[in-house]
């Protein structure tokens, strides 16, 4: 199975990634339509402990204008989400949606440059997010 998201360690905190990753995402205009914190979901709705864990549902509204045009169906796979974590170990991890294998599924020509600007946007924002670090060979 092709890996669908590209995954990162940040040697912060995990409150002082969430602000890192967002700012990242700002600087390759992307705004962050939704923050959703599951481990507070999980708590009030399951009474269930988990880990910190926030899904930053991230959008850029030029590049989404396009490809919307291109396919208006496309909105059932937008945003492009971006998680924010605590592992096990206590580190801190982020996960990117992977726009190119995402978008795999739909054969349109007219969609390759701009899933291509989407993920070439979305790399440069994880390794300007300081001290982080791909994992598994996801692009640094």
């Amino acid at each position: 199975m092709a890996p669908y998201t590209n995954q990162y360690r940040v040697d912060a905190a995990f409150d002082e990634t969430i602000d890192a990753v967002t700012d990242a995402l700002s600087e390759e205009g992307f705004g962050v339509l939704a923050d959703i914190d599951m481990q507070a979901a999980f708590r009030n709705k399951l009474d269930k402990e988990y880990a910190r864990y926030r899904i930053l549902a991230a959008c850029n509204p030029p590049l989404a204008y396009d490809a919307l045009d291109v396919d208006f169906e496309l909105g059932a796979l937008l945003p492009c989400n971006v998680v924010v974590y605590e592992t096990d170990e206590g580190e801190t991890g982020v996960s990117v949606v992977d726009p190119r294998e995402l978008m795999s599924i739909i054969d349109d020509d007219d969609l390759e440059p701009i899933v291509e600007d989407v993920a070439n946007r979305l790399e440069a924002a994880l390794a300007a997010v300081p001290q982080s670090q791909a994992v598994d060979g996801s692009p640094a």
